[in-house]
């Protein structure tokens, strides 16, 4: 019920368009109420002269409702013969049918909108809450699963929404209605339909739960086959040097077969709940049709003109009884999907911001890290532990050390993706944690070690993230970065698009499109992540220039084994499991640190 809830909470914007909805699904109940009721006056007329010439003789004592009701029909399509009220009724049965079709279209176009919309709410909150994680989150869970979740779970959910807003919008009333007349034309008929109508009721129950389970396998086995299709067209090429068609062809088929067999029992429980229904719905009609024709043959308490509308408006009440249990289905299989949904929406995940964040004003300072200590959620080892380390404005320090030393880790803190464990990072004296995240990454340019370029121009991947960046600000950061060449030698320049993931540029040209994207807003403080591992040579070196032109006038944090701008920055630090274990310039360094020896020996470092 929380859930239901929950998800009923989305249709609070759009009070005045379920409202109309609301009207128009009241006004079809009527106007098809109106249609069934004088379907009883048309077969009486047809079938029983006396009534169409006497239409008073069919009516009872003043004062009932049945008989007010009948009184008022036989009133309305009064004429002077057989044929004239058989064209009335048949005027009356068009227009009924007609107006009842208009609200039904009228409340299902009302609904389609609210529906959309929902669905709509539902994928944007859901998406900015994922952005919203810190990073260890994002280490924590398959990129699969969560794209099948608002993808997948949310269509799942889009699929059955119409279905229950379309069937408690309308049908209730219908029901309703059906069910007052009903009573009036016959209390004791109707309470023999309510003792059997629970039984069917406990069966659809049951059926509904066994839904809500089985949908529940078969969106976890859908994320299954997500993941494994985003995962394996990501590593595409390395299945094709790795030649492993075949394998990965068997491995995402067995994949597909599980969902197959979930989604195969699911669908055959669904469709056998439509024919349960009906064989319900027949049986309790077959039993009221003989418990009636007593009534009016032997018992004689019902008229022969009651006893047809009842079983006009029985028959009629089926069908929207039938479409409840299928909404009630449709409840089960979307709570099914909501699960997954909510549980995502309700994670807490994502980083504090302050109330009331200091603001960096003039020149940023120094940046320290004081006794800093970090564990990933789920390790016991940490991949910091007591760090110290001041890097002053305007100062170039490399940051070296063997894999799974801490170095990306440093990065990710101080760019503040994650908090401490222990102690504090600041800028310019002030704790991150105590300064907007937006605000402190403005502050960066970071160019990754993994190159992350949209399928966009050229243009838009070095202004992303900045606002309102002029042409000339993108094409001054593409020649700090030396893309400017072969920007150019584009078919469009700088309109160009390159491709999913930038597959129609080269690794050494991706990265330099990463560079220019870093340099774009001109930060203060720039990070280089391992940034020319893919870069030729020649590319390199005209990196190198950009450096020297760049630490004159911004602080530098550089990464990398081989990069030249080690051996000429300000200074270098060597991180070995997590710790500080030394740090000053290149020569010095190369005499006394027997790890920073051994790298350069092993050509992670670049010593010429």
């Amino acid at each position: 019920m929380h859930l239901h809830l929950r998800l009923l909470s989305f249709l609070k914007p759009y009070r005045r368009t379920l409202a109309l909805a609301f009207a128009c699904s009241l006004l079809y109940a009527l106007f098809n109420a109106v249609a069934i009721w004088f379907s009883a006056s048309f077969i009486t007329t047809i079938f029983n002269p006396d009534a169409a010439q006497n239409p008073g003789a069919m009516t009872g004592p003043a004062g009932d409702l049945n008989e007010t009701l009948k009184t008022w029909a036989w009133q309305f399509i009064d004429g002077q013969d057989r044929f004239e009220l058989v064209t009335r009724v048949g005027i009356i049965f068009f227009v009924a049918f007609l107006l009842r079709n208009f609200f039904d279209v009228a409340q299902m176009y009302f609904i389609s909108f609210v529906e959309q919309r929902v669905i709509k709410d539902l994928r944007d909150r859901l998406y900015s809450r994922l952005l919203a994680q810190r990073l260890g989150f994002f280490y924590q869970r398959k990129a699969g699963d969560l794209a099948s979740v608002a993808l997948n779970d949310i269509s799942a959910l889009n699929n059955q929404v119409a279905k229950i807003l379309t069937f408690i919008m309308r049908d209730p009333f219908v029901i309703l209605i059906f069910l007052a007349l009903l009573i009036t034309i016959s209390w004791r008929l109707t309470l023999t339909a309510l003792v059997l109508l629970p039984l069917a009721g406990v069966l659809m129950d049951q059926l509904g739960k066994s839904l809500k389970r089985k949908s529940a396998r078969v969106q976890e086995a859908l994320s299954q086959v997500t993941h494994l299709l985003h995962e394996r067209l990501s590593g595409i090429r390395l299945i094709k040097i790795a030649g492993t068609e075949e394998d990965e062809n068997e491995r995402f088929q067995e994949a597909t077969h599980r969902h197959f067999r979930m989604a195969l029992r699911q669908r055959r429980l669904d469709i056998l709940n439509v024919p349960l229904t009906e064989i319900m719905g027949l049986g309790i009609i077959s039993l009221i049709l003989i418990y009636g024709g007593w009534l009016v043959l032997r018992a004689q308490t019902v008229d022969g003109e009651d006893f047809v509308r009842f079983i006009a408006l029985l028959f009629s009440i089926l069908a929207p009884v039938k479409s409840l249990g299928a909404a009630w289905n449709a409840l089960q299989i979307a709570s099914a999907s909501g699960e997954r949904i909510f549980r995502l929406m309700d994670l807490h995940e994502e980083l504090p911001v302050p109330a009331h964040p200091v603001r960096l004003t003039g020149l940023v300072g120094s940046l320290k890290l004081e006794g800093v200590s970090f564990r990933y959620d789920g390790t016991e080892i940490e991949a910091l532990t007591d760090v110290d380390l001041e890097i002053r404005y305007g100062e170039t320090v490399a940051v070296v050390g063997p894999s799974g030393s801490g170095k990306t880790t440093l990065v990710g803190l101080v760019l503040r993706l994650f908090d401490p464990t222990r102690g504090r990072v600041t800028l310019s004296g002030a704790d991150l944690r105590e300064i907007d995240p937006r605000d402190l990454r403005r502050l960066f340019g970071v160019v990754p070690q993994d190159t992350v370029l949209f399928n966009d121009t050229v243009a838009a991947n070095i202004g992303y993230g900045g606002d309102g960046l002029s042409r000339e600000a993108i094409e001054r950061a593409a020649r700090l970065a030396y893309a400017e060449d072969f920007i150019l030698a584009q078919p469009q320049g700088y309109d160009t698009p390159v491709g999913d993931r930038g597959l129609r540029l080269s690794g050494g040209q991706q990265q330099r499109l990463s560079i220019a994207r870093a340099l774009v807003q001109n930060p203060p403080i720039i990070i280089f992540d391992e940034a020319t591992s893919q870069l030729d040579s020649e590319s390199e070196g005209l990196i190198q220039q950009a450096f020297e032109a760049l630490r004159r006038e911004h602080t530098m944090i550089v990464i990398a084994h081989r990069l030249a701008t080690v051996r000429r920055a300000d200074r270098i630090v060597v991180l070995e499991k997590g710790r500080v274990i030394d740090q000053g310039r290149y020569e010095d360094l190369l005499t006394r640190c027997e790890l920073f020896n051994r790298l350069c020996q092993q050509q992670f470092l670049t010593a010429s």
